[in-house]
């Protein structure tokens, strides 16, 4: 049979040897519709015990790579192969101030990033200085550390993460507060109605 002939399956269940493009297409054809679209959906989809042929490979980036077939999850899914470009340090810094893109929070929860932009800046650049560099902000070459002010959302966050083990050093990282702060939240002298 010439590769170009598609074949015809009417019961994929009887398939016992799978090839990488016949398992390609039964997933673009079945789950992509369904929005399973990624890895995690598509192990969502495996716990939930929804339906694949019975000899469907269910770890298939293992799977084909032991054939030596395996081309990645994105063309699995069917999606083009396109090699992106992105703007120069310079220009990427530019698009995200004219936004209003202020923290490294705000940049990563950024839904409508223009692709051309990396989600990753700091491992993209080279000439990656931090990420207040990056939003054009001018520091205090006298200050070490900026600190932020906690509203009743972060010290909501920072008291579930004690309670779960988070070290305060990480939180205080994390939010710009000194340890101290978040020792004195954590015994209740600072936040304590909360």
């Amino acid at each position: 049979m010439k590769e170009t002939e598609k074949l015809k399956i009417q019961d994929y269940d009887k398939v016992v040897k799978w090839s990488y493009n016949l398992a390609s297409e039964w997933v673009i054809n079945n789950l992509v519709p369904l929005g399973v679209i990624s890895v995690r959906k598509f192990d969502k989809y495996k716990r939930e015990k929804k339906y694949l042929p019975k000899k469907f490979p269910r770890i298939p980036d293992e799977y084909f790579t032991r054939r030596g077939t395996w081309k990645g999850w994105r063309d699995f899914f069917g999606y083009p192969k396109q090699v992106r470009t992105y703007l120069s340090f310079d220009d990427a810094s530019k698009v995200v101030q004219m936004k209003g893109i202020k923290n490294s929070k705000i940049f990563r929860k950024w839904k409508k990033r223009p692709l051309n932009v990396p989600s990753r800046p700091d491992l993209r650049f080279k000439e990656w200085k931090g990420w207040d560099n990056f939003f054009g902000k001018k520091r205090n070459p006298l200050s070490t550390r900026t600190y932020s002010k906690l509203n009743e959302s972060d010290v909501r966050i920072i008291k579930h993460q004690l309670q779960i083990g988070v070290a305060g050093a990480v939180l205080a990282r994390e939010f710009c507060v000194s340890e101290m702060q978040i020792s004195r939240i954590k015994s209740g002298e600072n936040w304590g109605y909360i």
